[in-house]
């Protein structure tokens, strides 16, 4: 009998301990999953999680976040690849031979807005005939931008070009189109 109260204690004492282990996995995992979570509510946006308190909550946040921005990225490629064709079309239509490609390629154009007007930053690839300049002055006039100065710097063999003008009514410039002008007009010169 004492064998059997000695078996019993053994078997209880494994389960206890295998409960303990149980306990002591199952509180681990709780808080992976609360790590998980707070990683994935601070990956989100601010106006998708607020007032939301439930983890559930925020796990369907994140879910629709994730679809939205999959449709996102799906636009950003076809307009990506429409682009592209845009430039192969323009490559083609100004006879523009694929090896001379990569040299168009690395043409940019920025524009920031400074007091009073618009900086343009023109990254107008390799050595090249600069008489498309004059083309990209008359785009900023026709915009209503006034010239003020303009400094054009060589590097590396590539051209960078500083433009500030002046805008009466800065309100009133789109630019957007301005951009769309300038790019396709530095993606022609060459």
């Amino acid at each position: 009998m004492a064998e059997e109260n000695h078996h019993n204690v053994l078997a209880t004492s494994d389960n206890d301990e295998k409960k303990i282990i149980r306990r002591e996995i199952e509180r681990k995992r709780r808080k992976q999953m609360s790590i998980l979570c707070s990683s994935l509510r601070s990956s989100l946006p601010f106006e998708l999680i607020k007032g939301k308190r439930s983890v559930s909550e925020h796990i369907g946040e994140a879910a629709n976040y994730v679809q939205f921005m999959k449709q996102k990225i799906d636009a950003l490629q076809i307009k990506r690849d429409r682009l592209k064709q845009m430039v192969n079309l323009s490559l083609v239509e100004t006879g523009i031979e694929s090896s001379d490609h990569s040299s168009v390629l690395v043409k940019c154009v920025n524009i920031n807005l400074i007091p009073g007007g618009v900086e343009i930053a023109l990254c107008s690839g390799f050595e090249e005939n600069n008489s498309r300049l004059s083309d990209l002055m008359e785009i900023l006039l026709q915009e209503g931008c006034d010239v003020v100065s303009y400094v054009s710097t060589k590097v590396n063999g590539r051209i960078f070009h500083t433009i500030k003008s002046e805008v009466e009514e800065l309100k009133r410039l789109d630019l957007a189109r301005l951009q769309h002008k300038l790019d396709h007009a530095i993606l022609l010169s060459g």
